[in-house]
């Protein structure tokens, strides 16, 4: 069953795709591992008060969820009297990135990244829809071997990412539902991100 192309086919009006669209993210919602997501967040926190880092990387779409979480851990959540949330995001790097890829091989550009950069008592936090990506899997596998702490966000069945990951957050969706596990990688960013700055003191309003 493709969930996206039922929903479509049983829209008459764009009205009513988007009330099943956004009925079918609330779903999704509802059966995530709300101990998984807290362990996501207890990881990140403890990483930060440690001095270590959180690295998050994706492909395509989920990159663009990979490097908000920076942007919202790094300037939405900094204290000046807390620690530091360091935080990068992998996929950033356009030239690191594609020189990686002409050179090593697109399989390897986040490994390698983490041979340069990764510490034990880092984070390492992948997001990929089908939970396959070939260059997540060898990112993760030197993470694990190397003293991280590793997190997937996966959808579908969590793939083999999911299986090699310490902490995974799995969003069950059929194999057409790019859009919604996206959406629900940017929610799981706003929720891990402002729980840890309200936690800290740090309220979001102006």
């Amino acid at each position: 069953m493709n969930k996206l192309a039922e929903i479509h086919g049983a829209a008459p009006s764009a009205q009513a795709y988007f009330h099943a669209y956004t009925e079918r993210i609330a779903a999704l919602l509802n059966v995530l591992d709300e101990d998984a997501v807290a362990a996501t967040i207890e990881a990140i926190e403890q990483c930060s008060q440690q001095g270590n880092t959180l690295f998050t990387m994706a492909n395509g779409g989920s990159a663009a969820s990979a490097s908000h979480l920076v942007n919202d851990l790094v300037a939405g959540a900094y204290l000046d009297d807390q620690p530091r949330l360091r935080t990068l995001c992998l996929s950033d790097n356009v030239a690191t990135v594609t020189a990686l890829g002409n050179d090593a091989g697109f399989d390897h550009i986040f490994s390698h990244q983490l041979r340069v950069h990764m510490r034990p008592g880092d984070v390492v936090l992948a997001m990929s829809v089908s939970g396959n990506s070939e260059n997540l899997i060898q990112a993760v596998d030197y993470a694990n071997a190397n003293g991280a702490t590793t997190i997937a966000y996966a959808g579908f069945d969590g793939g083999r990412l999911a299986e090699k990951c310490k902490v995974s957050v799995l969003i069950p969706t059929s194999r057409d539902e790019y859009g919604p596990v996206e959406d629900v990688f940017n929610i799981l960013g706003h929720v891990v991100m402002t729980y840890i700055a309200m936690s800290r003191g740090k309220y979001l309003h102006h």
